[in-house]
């Protein structure tokens, strides 16, 4: 199921251009493994490992992962560990997993038991807020200065009503001569009582300062940034 709904979102009052709107409110910029979820970390972890792999071998958590991942139960489920360059210990139980210096798998350790693993695909986040994922709505007129974006959200289906929990807090937009750089800030709406979550697009417009033409369009919320489309 598709849920398609228009946001105006196009105000400039949602719109900061060359810096954050949400640094006024306070929070903290972090990183989250997963949109949508998953515990934050500081973005200092996105320099590179703290430790390298026998470093990391020789500490509590080092050793709870590697028994378990090496030669042990979870070795079949081990993913990508063997192949990781280093680790980074961001509390007592939790560990981020590196691949050329940046964080690929994130491991929840209590003590000698690991309790869960996952992939790390690393958004900002800003307190209850989240760098949304989004598409530019082909075809991209390179003249225009309003684009039309659509980003993933999330609904609530209970009985015969949807609805909508993701929405749009503010844009970020800052252009360069070669690039225009966006990101889309979510959150999500609490919903009381039980119902069937659905996966929606939720369409949006980005005000620019210049017509686009023809340089690339950029989603920073995401790490690395992911070019969004090939401009026409």
């Amino acid at each position: 199921m598709r849920l398609r709904v228009l946001l105006a979102v196009g105000a400039v009052s949602l719109i900061a251009s060359g810096c954050s709107w949400l640094s006024t409110l306070g929070a903290e910029e972090a990183v989250s493994c997963s949109y949508g979820g998953g515990s934050s970390f500081s973005k200092i972890y996105l320099d590179g490992p703290e430790m390298t792999p026998d470093e990391f071998r020789a500490t509590p958590q080092g050793r709870a992962l590697y028994a378990f991942f090496v030669g042990g139960e979870g070795e079949v489920e081990a993913g990508p560990f063997g192949d990781l360059d280093g680790f980074s210990i961001v509390s007592d139980s939790s560990v981020l997993g590196y691949r050329n210096g940046l964080p690929i798998s994130d491991y929840i350790v209590d003590g000698d038991d690991v309790r869960a693993w996952g992939g790390c695909n690393p958004t900002l986040v800003y307190g209850n807020r989240v760098a949304g994922r989004w598409h530019a709505v082909e075809p991209i007129d390179a003249s225009a200065t309003v684009l039309p974006i659509r980003l993933e959200g999330s609904a609530c289906v209970e009985g015969s009503e949807t609805n909508i929990i993701t929405e749009v807090v503010s844009i970020d937009v800052v252009e360069t001569e070669d690039t225009v750089e966006i990101v889309v800030w979510t959150r999500e709406k609490g919903f009381r009582g039980m119902c069937a979550g659905i996966g929606i697009e939720l369409d949006a417009t980005v005000e620019l300062d210049s017509p686009l033409g023809d340089r690339a369009l950029l989603n920073t919320g995401l790490i690395p940034a992911v070019s969004v489309t090939e401009i026409n």
